[in-house]
């Protein structure tokens, strides 16, 4: 069956090469700052079931990770496609920064045919 929706969680780390790839900088936003924006997050995907087609059928997920090439990944994981949907539409989501980890977030699904409603 083709994706009816898809998620995408793009989480950036920062690296700093010249130690290791430890970052030293600490974060100027404070928990509180970061929990604002974690929770915006979360109100917005929510919502989206404002505009989301609703899902009349059982269906399931499939968790893709995308690493780097040089990244150990347990034996259970196995190579995918993108799982992208054709003629989609995407709506941005909000996004936030911790300074050590920048989240980007967006979701791409299949508009319904006037036949399928």
């Amino acid at each position: 069956d083709p994706p009816l929706e898809r998620w995408v969680f793009k989480v950036e780390t920062a690296v700093d090469k010249e130690n290791g790839g430890c970052v030293q900088e600490q974060t100027t936003k404070t928990r509180k700052e970061i929990s604002q924006e974690i929770s915006a997050l979360m109100r917005q995907i929510t919502a989206t079931v404002t505009f989301l087609p609703l899902i009349n059928e059982a269906c399931a997920f499939d968790l893709l990770i995308y690493t780097n090439k040089d990244t150990v990944v347990p034996v259970e994981f196995e190579e995918s496609d993108a799982r992208l949907i054709k003629n989609s539409a995407e709506v941005r989501l909000r996004s936030f920064d911790t300074k050590l980890h920048k989240v980007d977030t967006a979701v791409a699904y299949r508009e319904l045919a006037d036949d399928d409603i």
